[in-house]
């Protein structure tokens, strides 16, 4: 984001900002993130409390009752309640993680256009899932992002690119289906929406 900041160009006079205003800019955004994950675990906590303390009020019924099946019955009830909670939590987590993920992998993006949102959606999974790779440590979302898309066509808005673009199409079978399309990776879709782009839209639609 700094890069891209530092770049802009504003206007017709094409005036750039100043290092101090890109620092205070930047420190905004920290300051919006950092809120919005305080809040999050401001959140987290309270739900927390609120499932120890349903487990609590559970534990105290279950010492006041006498040894017989309705315990064992009320046992197995708190261990759903435990399991059930502790997949929930879990799932709420990772998917505040994604989220946050995705926000800075787009933040990359600047100004750039896509040539659809399947397209944006493909690249930021491949991101994701390059970041993952124990190969790619010590690499940005930048950097991921400036690799993936280096000399590639297809995937950002080209406004001097030809509209008709008569015999691409020829290159590839017209045989593929959605369900071998639904299994292609990324650089097998772009090749495919390079080599025949109607075939490509009809199963992007």
């Amino acid at each position: 984001m700094k890069e891209f900041l530092e770049s802009l160009e504003i206007g017709e006079e094409k005036i750039k900002l100043s290092k101090e205003e890109v620092k205070f800019i930047l420190a905004e955004n920290g300051k919006v993130v950092k809120t919005e994950t305080e809040k999050a675990k401001e959140d987290l906590t309270a739900e927390i409390e609120t499932y120890k303390k349903n487990v609590a009020d559970l534990q105290d019924e279950i010492n006041k009752l006498p040894k017989s099946d309705e315990i064992e019955t009320l046992q197995k009830k708190v261990k759903t309640m435990e399991e059930a909670e502790a997949e929930r939590i879990a799932n709420e987590n990772k998917n505040k993680e994604d989220e946050i993920l995705t926000t800075n992998i787009k933040s990359v993006f600047g100004e750039q256009k896509f040539v659809n949102d399947y397209t944006r959606n493909a690249l930021i999974n491949d991101i994701k899932n390059a970041l993952n790779d124990p190969n790619n440590k010590g690499k940005s979302a930048k950097d991921l992002f400036e690799e993936l898309t280096k000399d590639k066509d297809g995937i950002f808005v080209n406004p001097n690119s030809p509209q008709d673009m008569n015999g691409m199409n020829q290159n590839i079978s017209t045989n593929v289906t959605k369900e071998v399309f639904d299994k292609m990776g990324y650089q097998d879709r772009l090749t495919l929406k390079q080599e025949n782009p109607d075939l490509y839209q009809s199963f992007t639609k």
